[in-house]
């Protein structure tokens, strides 16, 4: 029971460290607060598996540092891999793209990312975790197997609702990828019956090589596509923005790289929700 107690506390401990990392340096980065993780709550199971994994089965190779730091780099790096991969076949969308990073694998892993996570494993295993083992004796202590049993009748709850609203979700992003494709069509109308007007028109009105070149432009004009601002117009967009709540609009607005698979006009979609008035 007492190991069960530990491991559990450890591992939201971790989560929620990990949680409050990746907040802090995406918020310096974009220079306001970015609310990371993909469940709702305060915590990212994932640094709470790779920590966790680290310390059973690497710790007690923690005095040979150059093992550890290889090993713990491997380690979290398959991690990484797997929980991106998981999650794209569960929900098909990625929530982060390494394909700028040199020396990356499908964009899920990178070398120099991966270099960095074995470094901040070493630093845990022999600097942070017996400070951090100081805190969960003392919750052990306070609480007993009730704050463990708690925390996890709160993650249960909470990926039960991620799970919902991620359907809820994916089915949003179909139907405004849906609209986009919609209003491409009656744009392609449009300008293919004026460019077959302008083209009957050019035959006639073509008497010097300014004219000629000045109805160019126009027809470059008139074939501009509509920008995403208009899109946010449209009405059967905004009224599925409006009806997104909270962690929908998060996922997208704190997740730059985040990429939806299985629907057309992907990117738009995607810029058209990240453009989108946070009071709707």
């Amino acid at each position: 029971m007492n190991e069960f107690i530990k491991v559990i506390l450890l591992f939201f401990i971790y989560s929620f460290i990990g949680w409050l990392w990746e907040t802090i340096y995406c918020s310096l980065k974009a220079g306001k607060f970015i609310y990371r993780g993909f469940l709702l709550g305060p915590y990212c199971p994932i640094y709470g598996f790779g920590i966790l994994g680290v310390l059973y089965f690497l710790e007690p190779l923690k005095q040979n540092i150059v093992v550890l730091y290889l090993l713990s780099t491997i380690l979290v790096t398959v991690l990484e891999y797997l929980t991106s991969y998981g999650l794209e076949k569960m929900f098909h969308a990625s929530w982060w793209d390494y394909k700028d990073v040199p020396l990356n694998i499908n964009g899920r892993v990178a070398l120099p990312v991966s270099l960095f996570w074995g470094v901040g494993c070493v630093l845990i295993v022999r600097v942070i975790h017996p400070k951090i083992m100081l805190l969960e004796t003392f919750l052990a202590n306070k609480f007993g197997i009730i704050l463990p049993i708690i925390c996890l009748f709160l993650l249960m709850c909470d990926l039960i609702y991620t799970l919902a609203n991620m359907q809820s979700f994916r089915k949003a992003t179909a139907q405004i990828s849906a609209a986009v494709e919609q209003q491409r069509q009656e744009l392609s109308n449009v300008l293919n019956e004026k460019r077959g007007a302008l083209s009957a028109n050019l035959s006639e009105l073509k008497e010097t090589v300014t004219e000629e070149l000045n109805d160019r432009k126009k027809a470059k004009k008139t074939e501009r596509i509509v920008r995403l601002e208009e899109f946010k117009e449209i009405p059967a967009i905004k009224n599925i923005m409006t009806h997104m709540n909270f962690s929908q609009k998060r996922w997208v607005r704190n997740y730059p790289n985040l990429s939806l698979k299985n629907i057309l006009n992907p990117e738009e979609v995607r810029k058209i929700m990240n453009k989108f008035p946070k009071n709707k």
